[in-house]
Parts: C-alpha cells; sequence; structure tokens
C-alpha cells in the first residue's frame, strides 16, 4: 500500500467545539490512500464524525471551534452525513436536479453532467426515482439519493457518517458493495458505522476511536478480534464473534458465519 497516493493526512489533530473545555479530538494522527475502505467505530461520542467534519473541511469552517494540527486532503472530498435531510439542496424539485446540484455548482458542461448525473442514479439504484420530488422519498430512498449526488461529484475521497442508517438490508449490501468498487477505481473512502457486521467483508482497514483518539487501527480482523472491543466504553464486535466468545470458545474469535464453520469443522 506504501505506493498509493496518500489522500488523506491529519497528523497530531486536536478539535475543540464552541465553547467546550474538553477536546473532541485529541492529538488524532491518520492516513487514507487511495484504494482502500477505512472504517471508522467506536462508542457514542468517540470522536468519529467529528473526524469526518475535519476531514471534510467543515470544521471549524462551518460549525466554528478551534483545529490545531495539520490536515491534507489530494482532491475533491465529498461527506455524506447520517441525517440525508439535512443534505438536500432544497433548490430542486426532481431527483434528477438534486444529483445534479452538485455537478452544476462546479462549472461542468451540461454534458458531463448528465453523464456523470445517470452513472450516480444507476450505481445507488435510484435510476427509477429520476421524476420523484425529493420532499416524497423515504428516509432510504433519499439517503440513496444524497449518495447519487456526492458520487456524482467524481470525489477522490469519500467520507461517510453511517450510510447504512437508513436502509434495509439489501439496501445496505448495495452501498458496501459500492464502496468496495468505488476503491478499486482509485478513491479513497473512509465511514464511520456501526454496522460492525459488514466490515470484515467490506473494508481494507479499521479505526477505533475512544475518547477523540485512536486507540487502536490495523487489519479489520486484526482490530475486530480485540478481546477490549468488548469493554464497557468500547463498540463490541461482529455479532458471531460475540456468540464465539459467550461460547467460551478459543481466541481469537471467528468474525463471520464462514469463519465460524471453517474454526469449528
Amino acid at each position: 500500500m506504501a505506493d498509493r497516493l496518500t489522500t488523506l493526512a491529519l497528523e497530531r489533530v486536536t478539535f475543540h467545539y464552541p465553547g467546550s473545555a474538553a477536546p473532541a479530538l485529541t492529538e488524532l494522527s491518520l492516513e487514507v490512500r487511495a484504494g482502500e475502505v477505512v472504517a471508522l467505530i467506536g462508542a457514542m461520542g468517540a470522536g468519529a464524525s467529528t473526524l469526518l467534519l475535519v476531514a471534510g473541511g467543515l470544521a471549524p469552517r462551518v460549525v466554528g471551534g478551534t483545529l490545531t494540527g495539520h490536515v491534507r486532503c489530494t482532491g475533491r472530498s465529498a461527506l455524506l452525513l447520517p441525517t440525508p435531510w439535512t443534505q438536500v439542496s432544497g433548490m430542486a424539485f426532481t431527483v434528477w436536479d438534486e444529483v445534479a446540484f452538485g455537478p452544476a455548482n462546479l462549472g461542468w458542461p451540461r454534458e458531463r453532467i448528465s453523464e456523470s448525473v445517470e452513472r450516480a442514479l444507476t450505481r445507488v439504484d435510484v435510476a427509477a426515482l429520476r421524476d420523484r420530488d425529493p420532499a416524497t422519498l423515504s428516509g432510504g430512498e433519499l439517503q440513496r439519493v444524497i449518495l447519487a449526488g456526492e458520487l456524482a461529484m467524481e470525489p477522490a475521497l469519500l467520507l461517510l457518517d453511517e450510510p447504512t442508517a437508513e436502509l434495509d438490508p439489501a439496501g445496505s449490501e448495495l452501498v458496501w458493495h459500492l464502496l468496495r468498487e468505488l476503491a478499486r477505481e482509485g478513491a479513497a473512502v473512509l465511514v464511520a458505522t456501526s454496522d460492525v457486521d459488514a466490515l470484515p467483508e467490506a473494508v481494507d482497514r479499521v479505526v477505533w476511536l475512544a475518547h477523540g483518539a485512536v486507540r487502536r487501527a490495523g487489519a479489520v480482523r486484526e482490530v475486530l478480534a480485540d478481546p477490549e472491543l468488548w469493554n464497557a466504553d468500547a463498540p463490541g464486535s461482529t455479532t458471531v464473534a460475540g456468540v464465539w466468545r459467550d461460547a467460551g470458545l478459543p481466541a481469537p474469535p471467528a468474525l463471520t458465519v464462514a469463519d465460524a464453520v471453517a474454526r469449528l469443522r
């Protein structure tokens, strides 16, 4: 991975929200390279959402606060928030126009906008909604539409905060497969998620955050096998790992059904 372009680099980043004495991030360093999917996990308040805001340039520029350390991003980034209704432009009356809003603001020619919008709608499986008013969509449909709008801008770095929160299992599976496809095409992906069960097959690395700092980072199967993940202030591991642990089976725990079957044979 050393030969891949570092798309995002945070070096000793500390961030305070306005009026807060305690930092939301403390001396945090992280790199995300082109072609990889990196997951952020942690208990509530661990700092994953704040890290994404910093990486996307919204903190402190939009949300306020103070930032020390260095943040470097190579290429265009796009940020998907966990509340899709807060990211609707309010300027479009069809899904097609909503997805086109970002590319249009980049000043692209009409042909490029059209091609990018059509490709994005297809990739997130919402092409059939192209003529719908975004205000009439369900939460899951709107989450896909907002994701399509981010993809249509062809970002080098995709930042996602709980991208499957509003989706059913089929929609969640589509998103995780899509993130892997985007990485194979050269994008860098940083995703904060509580969907730990998806991670063994979907991501390259896991960064476990605790109290605004990196507790552990590494290959997905190494981090998710850490017994410390079961502490009170930790997010836990996969469902299968929990069953394995509760059954008193030998460490490291199996993380997936396939792992468990292979280990028990």
